[in-house]
């Protein structure tokens, strides 16, 4: 139980990340893959202490919805380098 409970903190944390790191997508993304890994986490130990596998299809298919976020992001922040030489968000520049 104690490692749901730091698994849930670790959720919570990079929740909060996500909402102050707003000008800079590249962080924002990797703080969305943090937060659903530690979601996923939280669904297979659930699922190891129900004795179910419920819990670890879904973390299967979060996993596959992570990457799949992962890949669209970055190629999204690539494409809009190439037409305009610069990533400008709010008051950051990568």
């Amino acid at each position: 139980m104690n490692a749901i409970l730091f698994l849930s903190v670790l959720f919570l944390i990079f929740a909060m990340l996500i909402i102050l790191l707003k000008p800079n997508l590249l962080f924002v993304l990797f703080a969305l893959e943090i937060l659903l890994l530690g979601v996923n986490t939280n669904f297979i130990l659930s699922s190891i202490i129900l004795d179910d596998f419920l819990g670890a299809y879904i973390a299967l298919m979060l996993f596959s919805v992570a990457a799949l976020d992962t890949s669209v992001g970055l190629i999204i922040i690539l494409n809009y380098y190439n037409l305009h030489n610069i990533i400008r968000l709010g008051h950051a520049i990568i």
